[in-house]
């Protein structure tokens, strides 16, 4: 009764990248619908302001470890580089002083790329941390 039918993977919620002035992060959703890729390639795209990941194998040129166990796809990746993050700052030209920004990613149809495309960024005013009676008195 099912014949011809192929199994469709759902994954709850969406793929999305965060940036802060921390860095990158990538959600769990994205490492799931990259396969668990050990690794991959970051690109961009200047002109249209898009990253995409692909996945590759280590020996691959500026490969870098993605997936690396549950632990990883629990709390998703981390790209903590301060070279990439200004160059999306200046290409974009946020002030991540003030805001954080939320960019959901879209699978390509062989599955091995992910791309955000920065132009339909949600920007979020960063929450101002409240500091304890401890913290004011160090």
């Amino acid at each position: 009764m099912l014949e011809g039918f192929v199994q469709v993977p759902i994954t709850l919620g969406n793929s999305f990248l965060s940036i802060s002035e921390v860095g990158l992060s990538f959600n769990k959703n994205v490492v799931k619908r990259m396969q668990k890729a050990e690794n991959v390639i970051l690109l961009c795209n200047a002109e249209k302001k898009q990253l995409a990941l692909q996945k590759c194998n280590k020996r691959s040129e500026n490969s870098v470890p993605f997936y690396r166990d549950e632990k990883t796809l629990k709390f998703g990746v981390r790209f903590n580089n301060r070279e990439l993050l200004q160059m999306i700052v200046s290409m974009m030209d946020w002030d991540l002083k003030v805001h954080n920004y939320r960019v959901d990613g879209f699978l390509t149809d062989d599955a091995n790329s992910m791309i955000f495309d920065l132009n339909t960024a949600r920007k979020f005013v960063k929450k101002k941390r409240v500091r304890s009676e401890q913290e004011n008195f160090n």
